[in-house]
């Protein structure tokens, strides 16, 4: 039964990839394509980006598929009961955003440990504006804790039907997050560092 149920999420999510391809074409600008690639295959990699839409986590997962990128997605969506069976059985990681809970971390170590890069937003919620609030130094967490490198995305534009999506993919963040100081203090300096390349990137 749980073959079945795990074959028919893929199914349904391999046609909706496809119907989302033709609604919002992409447009991948790669800052350094070698060097990026060349993480996203290593699969010690943490990916984020800004969060323009609830269309966003889908639309990534399935752009970096073939890299079996695996993405976060806020525990009380995950939970939902119309689609909690098709996130358990495709390459979703849920995270509690309401209570103190490391268990993202561990599942997200894990399958970085298994090859597979992780992609997060890590402003926790969609921003309309073009203006990002402050990144939540989680990500780099998690980065910190597998020595992993970081790579910053750009999704540039709204989502509109026949309308070209424009992603910039930009090389690894050059930054030292076991520099000396306390981790907490380091973490929050350089995740405002990768905020800053979101803003360099899409602004270039």
């Amino acid at each position: 039964m749980e073959i079945l149920k795990r074959f028919a999420a893929k199914l349904a999510f391999a046609i909706a990839n496809g119907v989302i391809r033709i609604l919002y074409p992409p447009k991948v600008t790669w800052e350094d394509k070698k060097a990026t690639k060349d993480a996203l295959k290593k699969g010690n990699c943490v990916v984020y980006s800004n969060h323009t839409s609830h269309v966003d986590g889908f639309y990534m997962t399935r752009l970096f598929g073939k890299y079996r990128v695996h993405t976060f997605v806020a525990r009380d969506w995950y939970d939902k009961k119309k689609i909690n069976g098709l996130f358990r059985n495709l390459p979703y990681i849920p995270m509690n955003r309401q209570e103190m809970d490391t268990s993202w971390l561990s599942m997200g170590l894990e399958k970085m440990n298994e090859g597979c890069p992780i992609y997060i937003f890590p402003e926790g919620h969609t921003s309309h504006t073009g203006v990002m609030d402050e990144f939540k130094p989680g990500f780099l967490m998690l980065a910190r804790q597998a020595q992993a490198q970081v790579v910053p995305v750009v999704i540039d534009g709204e989502f509109k039907v026949f309308h070209r999506m424009h992603i910039i993919v930009g090389k690894p963040v050059e930054m030292d997050l076991n520099e000396e100081g306390r981790p907490s203090v380091v973490l929050k300096k350089y995740a405002g560092v990768c905020r800053d390349r979101i803003y360099e990137l899409r602004d270039t």
